[in-house]
């Protein structure tokens, strides 16, 4: 019984997870979340308070998620840059991947009351980045100072780069203006040359 329960909230969470994906927060209700699950109408309730509590645990995943993928593209060896750029690199490509999870974390479309789960993802992303800033700034790839200057530094950065497609997507603007996935690489190299060590 405990391990049908476990499914039943892992199948809604991914349902919950895969219309943000389609159609963001807007998309997302329990009665849709529970079809999409194909379980009972009922079911969403009994695991979640609201839709607030089901997004919140929906953006603490993706949270944790993001942090692995950077982890994993930092530890990657088989290219020639940096632990830095290629964690950066992940952080900007997960975010034009998936831009409605990423606005649901960092944006300001849709607030969400954060549940316990989300702060303590969010507390663990950032602990993660600042050991990131921390490391860049020993092997002299990042430029030196104080952790809570220069990290939140870079962070502006990223977020400007994650959030300029779905500004110029959103606003209507000309097609043709935003980055695709193969400019990634260059203007991130570009970017980061402002936090390189003088």
């Amino acid at each position: 019984m405990q391990e049908q329960t476990r499914d039943t909230r892992r199948a809604l969470i991914a349902a919950a997870s895969e219309l943000l994906a389609q159609g963001g927060p807007a998309h997302v209700t329990l009665r849709a979340v529970g079809a999409a699950a194909d379980v009972s109408r009922t079911a969403p309730y009994r695991h979640f308070q609201d839709k607030n509590d089901l997004l919140s645990t929906v953006a603490a995943e993706a949270l944790t998620d993001l942090k692995s993928e950077m982890q994993r593209a930092a530890a990657d060896t088989t290219t020639a840059t940096t632990p830095l750029f290629r964690a950066c690199l992940a952080y900007v490509r997960v975010a034009w991947e998936y831009p409605n999870h990423y606005r649901l974390e960092f944006g300001d479309d849709y607030t969400i009351n954060p549940s316990r789960a989300l702060v303590d993802a969010a507390v663990d992303f950032n602990g993660y980045f600042n050991e990131l800033v921390v490391e860049a700034q020993r092997s002299h790839t990042l430029v030196a100072g104080d952790v809570r200057e220069v990290g939140p530094l870079l962070w502006v950065l990223l977020h400007g780069m994650a959030m300029s497609n779905h500004l110029v997507v959103d606003r209507g603007c000309e097609p043709g203006t935003g980055y695709s996935a193969e400019d990634a690489e260059r203007v991130l190299a570009l970017a980061l040359v402002s936090l390189a060590p003088r």
